[in-house]
């Protein structure tokens, strides 16, 4: 095997690992799936010919591209991202804006070099906290990751706002308040799901350094917050279009869906919904039936609870369990497995969850798995769990999975996926308390050597 002769790392299976996955990404470079990519495209365009702060308009607003018509939902920060990658396509196109393959490989290459910065991000913090070793394997874990694949193949922009996200856990677990603060902002500014990584930066922050000051870390990060958000929204006010963007944005929160195609317990809730319409034409018919995108009137008219307050409760309940067990947990591989862990709880466990809103904790469980090998297992569960969840939802070119894999023993083959993501977001719950309890024993015992030993007491 060849190796550097410096640091005895093997160059040729890194080098390997580096070309299959830009080769993976490259391949499915000018796939176009309309599910996924329509928005971007009429996005990229107004952003890049209009300028983003002026996209926003009242209730019912669309912008379009061709035979395109979209609403405006994204918060402005991922619109300034859309602009850039418009005005490169607009560049390649002598100053046209054509809706084809090369405004799909604009897309997609952004994505793929995003991929490329995250798994760059990914190695710099691992090796910093744990040698060349681990970071070598935390790069590839990433970069060659069969969820992370499928998103960047089918044209989810996800990467965008895991980059800021990962950056917040890394630089609130080190104890830098004004970084954390800005990179969360950003993260939220991108997309909302960002806000999940909120409870694992505060209590990173307050863990990190010296217990006196564990306030002033919270408050200069919440005024980082607000500075970045203020740079950021600074365009929209000096355009009069703020209250349309906040208008726009909310409109993400009220979509009237059980699951949004993904494989999770509502999805679950939906097929039991479905097998009891079907309930009269026998057993075996009930079973057979396929899931659908359903609605909280349909359920409530059906006698259900309002699903919006019953998914509170059901997030609500591990939220505050792994927070009350983390209170005294410190260091990076805790607050990342956190953050993911609180990110697969709303994937699994909340209403209206799109196939995709899973991809933030990718990034997070590897670098909790890099430097915490207990989460190695959870990571290889809950990637393939993933790239399933997008497989059998979309296929790999958006046009659905092969036949041979829709059933499982006569039932839909993502209802069985649901009831595994509901299971294993029980298991990583088990496997983080445990960790977290042999963290906090450790660091206890490690506490009292040291003050015995600083007192002669042996």
């Amino acid at each position: 095997m060849l190796v550097t002769a410096r640091a005895s790392v093997p160059v040729l299976p890194i080098a390997a690992v580096l070309i299959a996955g830009a080769l993976l990404r490259l391949a499915n470079l000018s796939n176009s799936v309309a599910a996924v990519d329509l928005s971007w495209r009429a996005w990229s365009y107004h952003a890049a010919t209009e300028g983003p702060a002026r996209m926003y308009g009242p209730t019912g607003h669309t912008v379009s591209l061709g035979d395109i018509a979209v609403p405006v939902v994204y918060p402005p920060l991922a619109l300034y991202e859309l602009a850039l990658i418009g005005r490169v396509h607009l560049a390649r196109s002598d100053g046209r804006f054509p809706n084809d393959v090369r405004l799909t490989r604009t897309i997609k290459g952004a994505i793929v070099l995003l991929d490329a910065a995250l798994t760059a991000i990914i190695f710099a913090i691992v090796r910093r906290a744990a040698g060349l070793r681990r970071a070598l394997w935390a790069g590839a874990a990433y970069w060659l990751n069969p969820a992370v694949l499928m998103a960047t193949t089918l044209g989810y922009v996800d990467v965008a706002v895991a980059i800021p996200a990962v950056g917040a856990v890394v630089a609130a677990s080190y104890g830098r308040p004004w970084p954390a603060g800005a990179l969360f902002a950003a993260a939220v500014l991108t997309k909302p799901q960002g806000v999940f990584i909120a409870p694992a930066v505060a209590l990173a922050l307050w863990n990190a350094g010296d217990s006196h000051g564990r306030i002033a870390r919270l408050v200069a990060a919440a005024a980082a917050s607000a500075i970045a958000a203020a740079i950021v929204i600074a365009p929209l006010v000096a355009a009069g279009t703020t209250a349309n963007m906040l208008r726009s944005v909310a409109v993400l929160a009220c979509h009237d869906m059980l699951s949004g195609l993904a494989a999770n317990a509502w999805w679950i809730v939906s097929y039991l919904f479905e097998a009891a319409a079907a309930g009269g034409e026998g057993l075996r018919a009930a079973l057979q039936v396929h899931p659908q995108v359903l609605t909280h009137a349909y359920a409530m008219e059906r006698g259900f609870p309002n699903p919006r307050l019953v998914a509170i409760v059901l997030f609500g309940v591990p939220l505050v369990w792994a927070l009350t067990i983390s209170v005294r947990a410190r260091g990076l591989g805790l607050h990342a497995a956190l953050a993911a862990f609180i990110v697969t709880a709303y994937f699994t466990l909340s209403v209206q969850v799109h196939e995709n809103h899973f991809f933030l904790a990718l990034p997070l469980l590897v670098v909790a798995a890099a430097l915490r090998r207990e989460f190695v297992p959870v990571l290889a569960a809950l990637s393939v769990g993933f790239g399933l969840n997008l497989y059998l939802m979309l296929g790999t070119r958006g046009d659905g999975p092969a036949e041979a894999v829709l059933t499982v023993a006569g039932i839909d083959s993502t209802v069985w996926l649901a009831v595994v993501n509901c299971a294993v977001l029980a298991w990583f719950a088990r496997i983080y308390a445990h960790t977290v309890r042999h963290h906090l024993q450790t660091t206890s015992n490690a506490e009292r050597a040291k003050a015995a030993k600083k007192t002669g007491v042996f």
